[in-house]
């Protein structure tokens, strides 16, 4: 017995050891956050840095809102001694300019968790030699390149206009004022954009940041006032539609902005109808994203303001108010349509067609699946090495599972289970014969 107990000593030392090691340091000397720093290099990064009093927590963490999203991005950090830095690297993670990014520190230190008060920081468009002025006129913020002043200062009285008749047909205000960046050139303007935009693009509004750039160069003035009052108008529009639950549909912002530009679809008209007789977009196909070429992008902004100006002659300017108020209570986009007309999307759709002489489009039928032409292992004449194809056969054509030919058999996975248990009990008894032997 006297062996057991040695035995049994032994068994609780090395126990307590390997408890030791897999404990965590103690964290106890952590008090609290200190001083918070965050800075910004547009298109190259963010760094965000904390002291922490006392020492470093058990688990630290940086939560990032970015304005426009509902999400909270969360980043765990690895202090080093007695403060914490984080970087996101903006070349590789694209953020638009003019963001404002909410941060704070969480720390967690056994059950007791810390939050530090909420900082913000502005992640704005600080590339040499642009050199911004700045001035406010109305509900507009003007950020100008180089002596763009005059010009500047023009697009914020047209902006006010524009919101003020948009304001007007949606029966809703803006909610907060509206940035507008104007870049001297193409490159400063897509250097602003970032990836993924479409290279016929000669402005963008971002609702969700009230923000719109558009550049200068190569552009004639009117089409530059004109996308002035679309790009402001989306705002509006974003503003008087706003719910929690969906964005309205595409063609439908787009082709209220487009028919502000002018209050008519005067303009659009003669492009649609020259597409009726080969065929147009449905509506519902264009719901959420617009077709990539230029030609068929045209004719979905056509077909929108094409679309508008049909509700507003046959319905009234109030039926766009009333759409408004159908998203912001949280409505389809049938059941939108059918608050501000009194008409199933389906019927508005057709009476839409049938004014242009069109067919109603149809989907498109997707092609079957062809059979497999791939042989597998177990076929007659099929190897593992490539064939005329050039590649290893695989699945049969009918799909059905081709039975692995070289999986273990059962009975021999039962005999190495029985052979482990035996080895296993052998060894138990043994060593229980010896600590009988030894006392």
């Amino acid at each position: 017995m006297g062996h057991l107990s040695r035995v049994a000593r032994l068994l609780a030392i090395a126990a307590m050891l390997l408890a030791s090691f897999g404990a965590p340091p103690s964290v106890d000397a952590f008090s609290g956050f200190g001083a918070m720093r965050a800075d910004a290099t547009y298109g190259r990064d963010m760094t965000f840095s904390v002291q922490l009093s006392g020492g470093a927590p058990t688990d630290l963490e940086l939560l990032l809102d970015f304005e426009g999203t509902d999400a909270t991005f969360v980043a765990p950090v690895t202090a080093s001694g007695d403060s914490a830095t984080y970087r996101w690297d903006a070349n590789q993670d694209y953020v638009t300019p003019n963001t404002s990014i909410g941060y704070r520190w969480r720390a967690t230190i056994g059950d007791r968790v810390v939050t530090s008060p909420e900082a913000e920081l502005l992640y704005d468009d600080d590339r040499a030699g642009l050199g911004w002025g700045t001035a406010t006129v109305g509900d507009t913020v003007l950020h100008w390149v180089g002596g763009a002043e005059d010009q500047a200062r023009h697009f914020g009285d047209l902006a006010a206009g524009a919101a003020q008749r948009a304001e007007g047909i949606l029966g809703h205000a803006l909610n907060a004022p509206v940035d507008i960046f104007v870049y001297r050139d193409r490159d400063q303007f897509f250097g602003a954009l970032g990836p993924g935009a479409r290279e016929w693009t000669g402005a963008a509004a971002y609702p969700e940041l009230r923000t719109v750039f558009m550049y200068l160069e190569g552009n004639p003035q009117s089409y530059l006032d004109s996308v002035v009052t679309h790009e402001v108008t989306h705002v509006v529009f974003a503003d008087a539609t706003d719910n929690p639950y969906h964005r309205p549909a595409r063609w439908l912002n787009e082709g209220f902005a487009t028919w502000s530009e002018q209050q008519s679809a005067a303009d659009q008209r003669p492009l649609v109808a020259s597409m009726a007789g080969s065929g147009l977009l449905a509506f519902p196909a264009i719901d959420e994203q617009f077709p990539i070429d230029d030609t068929s992008a045209r004719l979905a902004y056509a077909e929108g303001a094409t679309m508008i100006d049909m509700i507003l002659s046959q319905h009234g300017r109030g039926a766009m108010a009333r759409l408004a108020s159908a998203y912001r209570d949280g409505r389809t986009d049938a059941q939108a349509l059918r608050q501000a007309t009194g008409e199933p999307a389906e019927q508005l759709y057709r009476d839409y067609f049938d004014s242009f002489g069109a067919a109603q489009p149809r989907p498109v039928a997707p092609d079957p699946l062809l059979p497999s032409i791939v042989r597998t292992p177990s076929e007659p004449g099929a190897s593992g090495a490539p064939g005329p194809g050039g590649g290893p056969t695989a699945a049969p054509a009918d799909g059905s599972p081709t039975p692995a030919t070289d999986a273990t058999p059962a009975w021999l996975l039962l005999v190495l289970i029985a052979a482990g248990v035996v080895i296993v009990a052998w060894a138990v008894w043994r060593a229980a014969s010896s600590a009988r032997r030894g006392g």
